[in-house]
């Protein structure tokens, strides 16, 4: 089991993915900030980071060495080799995405698989499974749902949507995580991670452990390395096959757009047992 667990048992929440990490402090501060500075830099040299010292990084964005330090301290990183460690995902990521558009009929290619994965996720969402999903949410206390920051509008979509059955949901992901939320959680609450691939589930695992709430996921990974975390499983359609205990880049019609589908289907379901209740 130890040598299953090593492509991620240095992995956490917060170092997940770092390339949403560094985009989201893009977004969110001013050009002269000094984390907007050291965050565009590194986005700006993705390819030559490996060969770059932190003081040609503080160097170049004219900042003490310090402050690089501590940027990278406060994006979850232990050192600048760990952060390097994760810019070499990036660029993995990176490939993913050109795997996925990398289609001579494109257009054509991405319309078949859409509608296939439409039918997949709504031909699941009938069963039992799919209702016992909703029926845990509807008795829980309080509801934590766990994501990747880059699959995070969907759940924050949903969100909105189940506040008008009375129930308030909060939303966790990669570049916003509260660890101390997560540990105060008991067995009343109820906690939903999100990793379409499995991949996000399988950074956080070792977090999760000692988490007392009920821990669900959803996903289409069906390794049974789950089944010792989490006390109920939702997979996410039946016709993507995915076992891997392996963190691997990977992009499909699913990671775009099937927690979107999955989660209109889901707020329905809510939406009778709301009614039912009232």
């Amino acid at each position: 089991m130890k040598n299953e667990q090593s492509d991620h048992i240095e992995r956490n929440i917060q170092t997940f993915n770092l390339l949403t990490s560094l985009l989201s402090i893009l977004n969110q501060n001013n050009e002269n900030d000094t984390d907007f500075i050291i965050a565009r830099y590194f986005l700006d040299h993705l390819d030559e980071i490996k060969n770059t010292s932190i003081y040609t990084v503080a160097e170049e964005c004219f900042l003490s060495r310090s402050s690089v330090q501590r940027f990278i301290k406060n994006i979850g990183f232990d050192s600048y080799t760990q952060l390097k460690n994760g810019l070499d995902e990036v660029l993995n990521h990176e490939n993913g995405f050109i795997s996925y558009t990398d289609h001579a009929e494109f257009r054509n290619y991405l319309s078949d698989r859409i509608i296939e994965m439409l039918r997949d996720i709504e031909e699941t969402s009938s069963s039992n499974d799919f209702r016992h999903l909703a029926e845990l949410f509807t008795q829980a206390d309080r509801i934590i749902i766990l994501t990747a920051e880059d699959s995070s509008s969907a759940c924050r979509l949903f969100q909105q949507q189940i506040l008008t059955t009375g129930k308030l949901v909060r939303i966790l992901t990669s570049a916003s995580s509260n660890i101390s939320l997560l540990n105060s959680l008991n067995e009343k609450d109820l906690l939903i991670v999100c990793s379409v691939t499995g991949n996000f589930a399988l950074a956080i695992d070792r977090q999760l452990q000692e988490i007392r709430a009920r821990k669900c996921l959803i996903t289409v990974n069906k390794t049974t390395f789950f089944q010792n975390t989490y006390s109920f499983i939702y997979y996410l359609g039946r016709k993507l096959q995915i076992n891997s205990r392996n963190i691997v880049s990977s992009r499909n019609v699913y990671n775009n757009y099937g927690l979107t589908f999955f989660f209109d289907l889901f707020f329905h379901e809510c939406f009778l047992c709301y009614q039912k209740q009232h």
